[in-house]
Order: C-alpha cells, then structure tokens, then sequence
C-alpha cells in the first residue's frame, strides 16, 4: 500500500503495480483496489519522464459571482516564471508576476504528475443540473508531446480539492481585493 490516492475515485486503497525487473523502466503506475482504475506513468527512459519536457502549467478556476482566477507557470532559460490572474482583472496588467527558481517549477511538476495524477484525470468533467457555478480548465505544454488539457462545469476530479488547496499559497500571493 502506499499514501497515494486515487484520481478517479479518490480512494487510499492503492497499490503500486509491479515492473519488470528485466527492463530499466521506471514505474510509477497505480490500481486503485477500490474501483480497479490505473494511473500513473510507466516511463521506459527516465529522460522521457513528463516532468523533464513540461514547460508551461495554466489553471484557471471560477464562476460567475466570484470572478475566475488564473495561475501559469512558463519555464525559461534558467528560471519560470509564475503569473498569477486577478479574479475581477480588467487587463493583462491586473497580473501579478514572480520569478521562481527552476528548483520550485520541478517541485509543482512533480505534485502534478505523482501526486495528483493530473495525466491520468478525465478529459472534460460537466454536469449539465447546474447552470451557474465553477467552471476550470488545466493545460499543461511540452516540448516533445501534444498540449494536455483538461476542463470542468461544476464537476470535478476526484483530487481537484487537492489541486486548488495545493496552489493556495500561489493564489494568495496576489492578494487581490476587489475595489
């Protein structure tokens, strides 16, 4: 067993599947003993691991009575640059902008892809009851594969809480107050 849990039912009762011991893959692949889902990446070359060639994160969440707020991470030479969207902005300048250290951006990399499983989640997410409320998009750039996106209408990931207390802090860096 390990402390992971599960994106699609949000379960702790998973087991890392075995790899072959013949090969130099290296797994991080899941089934969850609860709704007998995998997930996780199974990389047969550690330089092909999707943290290596990840170089933008874009996530956005929100609705229509609390604005919608934006963070995105773009990798540079050297550095990544984090931007963080105002909830009521009214232009690009609204935005707040840091400079992190590469070090930081493969800590994020990291909770999002072995922590979160953000590759393993669903396309889309909608439930089509509700007309106002929450709506999210996730995307994810690479240098050696298509752009990963990911989207929701008041219906969510089985971590997705994890995902928005996880980028908390960030939010809050802008400590944005609506005038």
């Amino acid at each position: 067993m390990t402390d992971k849990r599960c994106p699609h039912c949000g379960q702790a009762s998973v087991e890392e599947q075995a790899t072959n011991e013949e090969t130099t893959s290296h797994s991080e692949k899941y089934i969850c003993l609860n709704c007998s889902e995998t997930f996780g990446t199974n990389v047969s070359d550690l330089t092909l691991a999707p943290e290596k060639h990840c170089d933008t994160f874009y996530f956005s969440h929100g609705g229509f009575f609390g604005g919608s707020q934006f963070i995105k991470v773009e990798e540079r030479d050297g550095y990544a640059d984090l931007i963080v969207g105002s909830p009521y902005r009214d232009s690009d300048r609204d935005d707040v902008r840091f400079r992190i250290m590469l070090s930081e951006w493969h800590d994020i990399k990291t909770t999002l892809f072995y922590d979160l499983f953000v590759l393993s989640w669903k396309d889309t997410y909608h439930d089509p009851d509700i007309l106002d409320g929450t709506q999210w998009e996730l995307r994810l750039e690479f240098d050696d594969r298509a752009t990963v996106e990911k989207s929701g209408s008041n219906a969510f990931p089985a971590l997705y809480d994890e995902l928005v207390d996880y980028l908390k802090p960030y939010f809050d860096q802008g400590d944005f107050e609506r005038e």
